[in-house]
């Protein structure tokens, strides 16, 4: 939607995942066990076991045999497959459809090693919020499609929480959720010159960018929504203050409450973050309100179901009695009783974007890291009716 443009740092953090077993994280076969090739060793001498792998290893299609199925050296394969620029198309695609043909992939550590750069890219996922499954459930279709679109360019996700970032990983940039902007691991990966990509989270630095979503056209939409159903006495169950959606939800409320001239009183405020027990709570207080209100704006689909709950368990009725509007459009929402009306955010443009940003950054760290605001829709359902 809109670009900042920073100075870049020329430095590459060095950060990879050390995991038991192998560098992959999945444990080498053993004496013991079926291995990954399909040929059980259960009985088998430890020398058994060996030759078997000896003969695997041997087995695999090398570079060489690329470079002598294609007629070319053994370095114009290196070049052809690391996309140099001194390769002609021709060749290069020669050399790739041999290499698919004898199923020959680079080793990654190899790579590594020639090109400085891992094709990892931390996805750290933290609990801001103070609930860190309530991450799982908002940004799991976001951690899906950030998958994706890494492969899509032969990167891999390595997903962390923020104490498991340390000097023994090795990546080549990260994308943050849930972490806060002037958390301390922001701040140590920007000093080490790492490219970061924030979802909801605005990191500071020169090779930073930002995705997230319209926060404050969302409750706009589920305002306006209300008001031309005639409510007029509307509550505002907010998010994590400490989080970009939380707050920017709150201020973008109150400012637009101001313009449709709705009572902004203290007591229609409520301070939630994003939990369903925080939802059932302060709308079980604003029931209790002398005058209670006619509708309610939670800032997640989360505190908004258990809102309908709260509603019932007061013997009134969730959309008749008092409309309620969530923000996300969790699967949960359209299955409520009644179905939930709520702002959908793109949960999968959300990662795709995030991928592709983080991977501009490793790839093209010259250019100007991007800013970019999705827009949000409002889907109307039974609980606003």
């Amino acid at each position: 939607m809109d670009s900042r443009r920073h100075e870049h740092g020329a430095g590459r953090y060095v950060v990879g995942f050390a995991s038991a077993g192998t560098k992959s994280g999945r444990s080498a076969p053993t004496a013991s066990s079926p291995s990954r090739w399909g040929t059980s060793t259960a009985g088998a001498t430890p020398e058994d076991a060996s030759r078997r792998i000896v003969s695997f290893v041997s087995d695999r299609p090398t570079i060489k045999d690329v470079a002598e199925r294609a007629g070319v050296s053994i370095a114009t394969v290196s070049r052809a497959l690391n996309d140099k620029g001194d390769v002609s198309v021709e060749t290069r695609e020669r050399v790739r459809q041999v290499a698919r043909s004898v199923g020959y992939s680079p080793d990654r550590a190899a790579r590594s090693l020639s090109t400085q750069k891992t094709r990892l890219v931390a996805v750290v996922v933290g609990d801001n919020a103070g609930h860190r499954d309530l991450s799982l459930v908002f940004f799991g279709k976001v951690l899906a499609a950030i998958s994706r679109r890494l492969a899509q360019s032969s990167y891999d996700p390595l997903l962390l929480q923020p104490s498991d970032v340390g000097l023994e990983h090795r990546f080549d940039a990260a994308v943050l959720i849930g972490v806060d902007d002037d958390d301390a691991l922001v701040a140590a990966l920007t000093s080490q010159h790492v490219p970061l990509v924030g979802v909801d989270v605005r990191c500071p630095g020169a090779r930073a960018a930002y995705v997230g979503s319209d926060h404050a056209d969302g409750v706009r939409l589920a305002l306006a929504h209300l008001h031309a159903l005639g409510h007029r006495r509307i509550a505002h169950v907010a998010g994590a203050a400490n989080t970009v959606a939380g707050s920017e939800r709150l201020s973008a409320f109150r400012r637009e409450a101001a313009v449709l001239g709705l009572d902004l009183s203290d007591e229609l405020l409520r301070q939630g973050d994003f939990s369903s027990a925080s939802g059932y709570r302060e709308t079980c207080a604003l029931l209790a309100l002398a005058q209670r209100p006619t509708a309610i704006v939670a800032a997640s689909d989360l505190m908004a179901l258990a809102a309908l709950q709260a509603i019932r368990d007061a013997g009134l009725q969730p959309g008749r009695d008092v409309a309620v509007v969530g923000f996300d459009d969790l699967e949960a929402a359209a299955l409520a009783h009644p179905p939930l009306t709520t702002i959908r955010q793109d949960r999968q443009e959300l990662g795709t974007l995030a991928a592709t940003r983080a991977i501009e950054l490793i790839e093209k760290p010259d250019a100007a890291p991007r800013a970019t605001v999705l827009p949000v829709e409002l889907v109307v359902r039974g609980s606003s009716a």
